[in-house]
């Protein structure tokens, strides 16, 4: 299974975080994760349904059902949680 490393900006918290994931795990299942790692660290809402990830390069949102490799999401990506 290969992992890639993304950047994650988040602007209510004002700040950007590095994850490593599976380049085969949902969208979705990453974002879930994330979500619920900021919330163990600085209490932010658990609460995902609203939560949508961009890919910065292009600005469109990515498809939650779809895998980061599906989407051409490799190392590096730089992406923004709203």
């Amino acid at each position: 299974m290969e992992k890639i490393s993304i950047t994650v900006k988040i602007p209510a918290l004002d700040s950007t975080y590095d994850f490593i994931v599976p380049n085969n795990m949902s969208v979705k299942n990453a974002q879930n994760l994330m979500i619920k790692i900021l919330n163990s660290e600085y209490g932010i809402s658990d609460k995902s349904a609203d939560a949508m990830l961009f890919d910065t390069s292009d600005n469109t949102a990515l498809r939650l059902e779809c895998s980061f490799a599906q989407l051409g999401i490799s190392d590096g990506a730089k992406l923004l949680l709203i």
